[in-house]
């Protein structure tokens, strides 16, 4: 916000929700995406959308890495661009349910995307946009003061309150305002202000989704049912095997104690007639 960074913002988002296939490309030695499908990506008709050109691509690219918020890696000819973490800290991961305020995420729904809300938002809104996206990520709704957003953090009161009147005119908040007692003011209450993001950008919504990639993901993980086939065939062939095993060697110990108790007699006969034989000559 303090720099003006509006591209970059905006290609940081979108190169979060890409992730998957770039991260896809990098593992099989895929050609990165090019510059002009960015471009593609990232443009609109909207009256006041941003511009976007190689040129200012590649701009904002430059000021992401000068934030640690990327990284970008040469092969040979081609360059494959990775995300930090938003804090710049460490390489970005996708959410797995880790905790610690470090692994906490919030979901942005497609339309954000679809409906081209990135290209007509301010720099202003879209930063109290994702402020509150965050802020309510467990909750319906949240209660702020510009004075809490500008301690917290560090976005001017005048500049929050130009966002959340620009989100107020689009329809994407909702503000509840709520009168509290206070004694020591001059008409005896303030106004709290609580507020929401609404229609797909909702909390339940946003919940909803969150519990539909967890189970996508869940399912992903899964063994599918032909893997699974091929598990109980291996456990069985596994135990066939081993209990084979087991016959076998069960069968050579009777066959082993068969023949010392054979061999045993044979030496207790033989060895009784020697002893009596010579008893025999010893009365003669």
């Amino acid at each position: 916000m303090a720099e003006r960074k509006h591209r970059a913002l905006v290609l940081y988002l979108l190169l979060l929700g890409a992730w998957p296939e770039i991260e896809n490309r990098i593992a099989n030695d895929r050609a990165p995406l090019e510059a002009k499908v960015w471009v593609r990506a990232l443009a609109s008709s909207r009256t006041k959308a941003l511009t976007w050109s190689p040129s200012t691509l590649s701009r904002a690219w430059t000021e992401l890495e000068d934030m640690k918020l990327v990284t970008r890696e040469r092969r040979g000819r081609l360059v494959h661009v990775r995300p930090r973490r938003e804090d710049g800290q460490e390489d970005y991961t996708p959410p797995r349910g880790r905790s610690g305020h470090e692994h906490a995420y919030f979901v942005l729904p497609d339309a954000f995307w679809n409906d081209e809300v990135f290209a007509d938002l301010g720099l202003a809104a879209l930063a109290m946009f994702l402020l509150i996206a965050k802020e309510t990520n467990g909750t319906k709704e949240t209660h702020l003061t510009y004075a809490q957003i500008e301690s917290w953090y560090g976005i001017r009161q005048r500049t929050a309150q130009k966002g959340i009147a620009e989100l107020l005119t689009r329809g994407l908040v909702y503000v509840r305002r709520e009168r509290v007692p206070a004694p020591l003011s001059g008409v005896g209450y303030t106004i709290a202000q609580h507020y929401s993001l609404t229609g797909e950008y909702g909390y339940q919504t946003r919940a909803a989704l969150r519990k539909r990639a967890q189970s996508e993901r869940a399912k992903r993980l899964r063994p599918a049912p032909a893997a699974k086939k091929r598990l109980r065939r291996a456990a069985a062939s596994t135990n066939e095997t081993t209990t084979t095993s087991k016959s076998t060697k069960t069968t050579r110990n009777v066959k082993a104690t068969r023949a010392a108790k054979s061999t045993a007699k044979t030496t207790t006969r033989r060895a009784t007639t020697a002893r009596a034989g010579h008893g025999g000559r010893e009365q003669a």
